[in-house]
């Protein structure tokens, strides 16, 4: 999948689709990077069986892991490693097996030493299915 540079330093957008591609975890999961811009990512997920619970529906837990790192990855644009303090998730519709995830991950405070990131995600239908907002606190 080809990831689009939104103006983000080319060096920087080199090392996070390096750091992303081999990161385990993410790719456990399945998700990618799509669009990167300076304080702003675009990630999505594919559904598979793999991730649905007993209800045979996503596992809150994949949405969650998609939007912490989208989260993440929107502040390592702006050159900050973060590390999680705190996140709120708002579960609004459930996924199924075959639904195509697109999470959008901004910065909307960047601090010393915190930030503050908010991040929605959408079904192929373009229906919000999840909303969340976290506090980060910087390795950097």
């Amino acid at each position: 999948m080809e990831v689009r540079n939104n103006g983000i330093n080319e060096d920087l957008f080199k090392k996070i689709i390096e750091s992303n591609k081999n990161a385990q975890y993410h790719n456990l999961i399945g998700m990618d990077i799509v669009e990167l811009d300076s304080g702003k990512v675009t990630m999505e997920i594919i559904i598979s069986e793999k991730h649905l619970n007993i209800f045979r529906i996503a596992h809150v837990g994949v949405l969650f892991s998609l939007m912490d790192t989208a989260m993440g990855i929107a502040a390592k644009t702006m050159g900050r490693n973060m590390v999680t303090l705190e996140m709120n998730i708002n579960y609004i519709k459930s996924v199924k097996a075959g639904d195509k995830i697109k999470a959008f991950g901004k910065i909307i405070h960047l601090g010393k030493s915190t930030a503050v990131a908010v991040c929605d995600a959408y079904n192929q239908d373009g229906k919000l299915v999840a909303s969340a907002r976290e506090t980060f606190y910087g390795l950097n």
